[in-house]
């Protein structure tokens, strides 16, 4: 069965009060790890004066067999107070390629460790509400290589599964075609290809996308 997981429908910002300190959540979707961090850059420079901008993400890595990258970073608040409990809240929604960024302005009454697990806990669990959630589907990214001969054969049947051609290259033993296709359809190709081709093919799975 094709796994699918969860995004941010849309990028949103909150506040939330808490005694008298004031937090912002800002929640993004993301594509991968540089675009989290660079968000996170942004939050920073907006709320520069903030005391504090906590901040965790989730997204997919890089090979389909690895699990996903995560992070997060208490900025300053007491350690494991801040971050662990936005992350917890990205993880709790089924959330990937989601970066969350709670941004807080001390009001001058002191929180407790746990009080600010709940603050930023909360904080994050609402911008999640706010956004709402997206799901998507999971697809493979593939590169199949065959002979000069067979090259049009594969880019058929691709064609006639419906699959997202992306390229075609081609080198001194033939071509590699790379494309898109969703996860059910893995094993019909392969069967098909090497029925169509007489087995004069290479299917190779670049990495598992959602979307």
């Amino acid at each position: 069965m094709p796994n699918s997981k969860n995004k941010p429908a849309k990028n949103m910002e909150i506040r939330n009060q808490v005694k008298d300190s004031k937090f912002y959540g800002s929640i993004f979707a993301v594509e991968n790890r540089e675009e989290a961090e660079k968000r996170i850059l942004e939050i920073k420079d907006k709320y520069s004066d903030a005391t504090h901008n906590v901040s965790a993400f989730r997204v997919e890595a890089d090979k389909p067999d690895q699990d996903p990258i995560e992070y997060f970073d208490d900025d300053g608040e007491p350690s494991g107070s801040s971050g662990p409990p936005i992350l917890e809240a990205i993880k709790g929604a089924e959330l990937i390629n989601t970066v969350l960024i709670v941004t807080r302005y001390f009001g001058g009454t002191k929180l407790g460790i746990g009080g600010l697990i709940r603050a930023y806990g909360d904080t994050a669990r609402l911008a999640i509400e706010a956004a709402g959630i997206k799901k998507l589907n999971e697809f493979y990214q593939i590169k199949v290589g065959t002979s000069f001969a067979k090259i049009g054969i594969v880019l058929g049947q691709l064609e006639a599964l419906k699959a997202d051609i992306k390229d075609t290259e081609y080198n001194n033993q033939g071509a590699v075609v790379k494309a898109i296709i969703p996860t059910a359809i893995k094993e019909k190709l392969k069967n098909v290809l090497k029925e169509k081709t007489a087995a004069d093919y290479s299917l190779t799975i670049i990495k598992s996308i959602f979307k």
